[in-house]
């Protein structure tokens, strides 16, 4: 049995190219058979395809013997002679703040904790162990909350290029048998046994009667099934990526362009806003199909926005983009402030402005011809401006075809002199307010402190 484990495993690492020679491979080993094993099984074959191994252990500290757990996962990597890193953290707490089940709160603190290692210590991969028996589970769960072919695809066996699962065509009860052969011993989660939770509802009782009553071999068939899935989705992944470098715009946050998200076909336009929310560091796993409804409702115009996401990320529409943002701008009340005096002056949306009375200005400061009092203040309805050559033009169009939030309209300041707007820092100046040579002037000088 030992042999034709590792033949698997051998099999699995060549078929689906899990490891490069010299890559550096962080295992995580929570203790149980599964991870022992896989710890087991990439020590023995290290020197093979010539890895280098780390060691990692995540305390979710939901259970009275999790500190021995880890305990026990750092005497067996001490045997070794591996690096141990040991990352504990709140999981109740972060449940309870994010609204999160354990099971969910738990999986993304302990990729969070897993993502952070790989980046710090410049490794390649991340060597997790779920099984075949794990393939099979979570096709059943996925299709019972409802999944696309992406989701029924189960548990991949390398999932961005650096996510690995060399043990996903060995099942349980050759991994014990590995384990018992090679004298290995493990600990075990009393919380696996209970069936409150789905998933072991699904392990302890949905698949053992349907093998009963409907076919002896549903786990193989499962198996079977989503690998087929799996392999067709690495094609599909190249599509999409593909199609997400031609989406994606060059600025500072993630933002897709709107033309070209309209020339694709539904099923890949979806996986492409899956990507753009993944690069945006959005949890993908809180991520509902309803959010990507609402997504698909902005580019059509549909929706008007903004859509919120987990996380506290939000996308929002702009002219011939979709953005998605790291946090929902704050809201700006009206405002109206006079100015009747230079000096300094704070105004909402996280703007300052310093107002002089002519003397030397700055080229990027506002001149405006005149004397004080002025107006300070945002946008209000029915807002026009005028442009030479276009005429008057409602504010609102413009602001939008620069590309502004309606948050970001609703902060921006606006400079009204005799009833009318003579200035927009950045972007507008009224052209019978342009001071001329020897003319009095005041001069305003705005900064974006947020």
């Amino acid at each position: 049995m030992k042999t034709s484990l590792l033949r698997k495993v051998r099999r699995a690492i060549e078929r689906y190219g899990l490891f490069s020679p010299g890559d550096r491979v962080l295992v995580a080993v929570s203790g149980g058979v599964d991870s022992v094993v896989l710890l087991e099984v990439l020590w023995l074959l290290a020197r093979e395809y010539d890895l280098k191994l780390w060691v990692a252990h995540y305390d979710h500290r939901l259970r009275r013997g999790s500190l021995e757990d880890a305990l026990f996962v750092y005497r067996r990597v001490r045997e070794k002679g591996l690096p141990f890193i040991y990352g504990v953290g709140p999981v109740r707490e972060y449940a309870r703040r994010e609204g999160l089940s354990l099971e969910m709160a738990g999986r993304e603190l302990r990729y969070r904790f897993f993502e952070r290692l790989r980046r710090n210590l410049d490794l390649q991969k991340i060597a997790l162990a779920h099984q075949a028996d794990d393939l099979a589970e979570e096709v059943l769960l996925r299709f019972l909350r409802g999944a696309g072919r992406r989701g029924l695809a189960g548990i991949p066996v390398k999932r961005e290029g650096y996510i690995v699962r060399p043990l996903l065509l060995v099942t349980r009860e050759e991994i014990r048998d590995f384990a018992l052969a090679r004298g290995l011993d493990w600990r075990e989660d009393e919380t696996n046994r209970d069936v409150r939770f789905l998933r072991n509802r699904v392990r302890h009782l949905l698949i053992p009667f349907l093998e009963r009553h409907f076919h002896s071999r549903v786990r193989e068939n499962l198996r079977r099934t989503a690998l087929i899935l799996a392999e067709e989705e690495e094609l599909i992944e190249d599509l999409t990526r593909e199609a997400y470098q031609r989406a994606r715009l060059r600025e500072k946050e993630i933002a897709l362009s709107v033309p070209v998200l309209r020339d694709l076909p539904v099923a890949l336009r979806r996986r492409v806003f899956w990507k753009a929310l993944g690069e945006a560091g959005v949890p993908l796993m809180r991520v509902r199909r309803s959010q990507l409804e609402a997504l698909e409702g902005l580019l059509s115009g549909k929706a008007r926005g903004p859509v919120s996401l987990p996380g506290g990320f939000v996308a929002r529409r702009a002219p011939g983009r979709i953005r998605i943002l790291s946090r929902a701008l704050p809201r700006v009340e009206p405002f109206r402030l006079v100015i009747e005096s230079s000096g300094e002056y704070e105004l909402p949306g996280g703007w300052r402005v310093e107002v002089r009375s002519g003397g030397d200005c700055p080229p990027e400061a506002v001149r405006i011809r005149g004397s004080f009092p002025l107006v300070l203040r945002n946008r209000r309805p029915g807002d026009r401006i005028y442009r030479p050559g276009v005429g008057h033009q409602k504010l609102k169009k413009f602001l939008w075809e620069l590309g502004l939030d309606p948050e970001e309209r609703d902060a921006w300041p606006l400079v009204e002199m005799e009833g009318r707007i003579v200035a927009i820092p950045g972007c507008y100046r009224h052209p019978g307010f342009e001071p001329l040579e020897g003319e009095e002037f005041l001069c305003l000088i705005f900064r974006k402190l947020a």
